[in-house]
């Protein structure tokens, strides 16, 4: 029901305005998890009936980006669209960092997996 921010002046400046987004894991609905790449792909379990439909991946134990899927942009096998949130950067719709997969999605053998790399994800059915 709290969090923290301490006193850095980058995340709690005085005067400022910030926004959080908190998430939750509902059953059957949403998911926040973690996993350890594995180099190859990798399906995620996130108990849901027929997929993800947005995925939001952050690799936590070295530099990498916010990467946003989701099912209006297309999330296949092969190539996804994908956005990043902390860049201006465009879509970019080269890569294939995830693939559908039944209960969840997958992680491919790409920046999204790399063998002993720790990831956090939020997705929604």
């Amino acid at each position: 029901t709290q969090f923290s921010l301490g006193s850095n002046g980058g995340i709690n400046e005085s005067g400022q305005t910030y926004i959080a987004y908190l998430f939750a894991s509902v059953d059957g609905v949403s998911k926040v998890g973690s996993y350890t790449g594995n180099g190859s792909t990798q399906n995620i379990d996130c108990g849901f009936s027929s997929g993800a439909r947005f995925v939001l991946i952050k690799r936590t134990d070295s530099t990498g980006g916010w990467w946003v899927f989701d099912t209006e942009r297309g999330i296949v096998s092969g190539n996804d669209p994908l956005i990043y949130l902390h860049t201006t950067l465009a879509e970019n719709t080269s890569l294939d960092f995830i693939d559908p997969y039944s209960s969840g999605f997958a992680v491919t053998a790409t920046s999204s997996n790399v063998s002993g790399g720790s990831y956090i994800f939020y997705a929604i059915a």
